[in-house]
């Protein structure tokens, strides 16, 4: 692993494919919370102990995830959706890392390609049907690396560049953020998610 590498750890979970939406809900916040103790070893392997490795994963007040009580501590970042959850710690000195997570038949697919259509993304270069799916994560995974709040559908970030489709599955795009950032975002289709990360 390169030492400038984030961690990254996603964990499936098991549920009834009818469970109820808080049921799921709180089975990803258990995973979340047990691929951030996998993601903390693996950390520590990497780049050496560290003051915050017995610490918890709390939240601020607008819900992003931290290590408790550690200033210096690196950013951190969650998800968890129908099935799989997933854990990311920057690597040292690094600002910001967002990661997100979708379903492969996410039932909200309609809607993002109605408005891809109205803002002109889905003209770029998709090379799969996957796509709305690619868009909507890679620009979840800025919001959270930014830590502010997400528009209705990702309206105020735009999808400036999408790169071709490797023979593994992953597409990179830039994202321009709320705050006029750009970000290089890895989108990848891995079993029955796709899956986003961004440093």
């Amino acid at each position: 692993m390169d030492l400038l590498d984030p961690v990254i750890i996603w964990l499936p979970f098991a549920h009834e494919p009818d469970a109820p939406r808080a049921h799921v809900r709180e089975l990803g916040r258990q995973a979340s919370r047990a691929a951030f103790g996998v993601a903390v070893a693996a950390w520590k392997s990497a780049h050496g102990p560290s003051a915050w490795h017995g610490a918890a994963l709390e939240h601020d007040a607008q819900g992003a995830p931290r290590i408790a009580g550690h200033r210096a501590a690196p950013f951190v970042s969650i998800a968890h959706t129908r099935g799989l959850a997933g854990c990311a710690i920057a690597a040292p000195g690094a600002p910001s890392i967002g990661i997100d997570a979708e379903p492969i038949h996410a039932s909200g697919i309609p809607a993002l390609r109605s408005l891809a259509e109205e803002t002109g993304e889905a003209r770029l270069p998709w090379n799969d049907d996957a796509w709305p799916l690619r868009l909507w994560c890679a620009k979840e995974s800025v919001v959270k690396a930014e830590r502010i709040g997400a528009d209705a559908l990702g309206r105020s970030l735009r999808i400036e560049h999408v790169g071709a489709l490797s023979d593994d599955g992953k597409q990179n795009v830039v994202v321009r953020s709320h705050r006029d950032r750009v970000f290089a975002v890895v989108t990848a289709v891995v079993g029955d998610h796709v899956r986003a990360w961004t440093a």
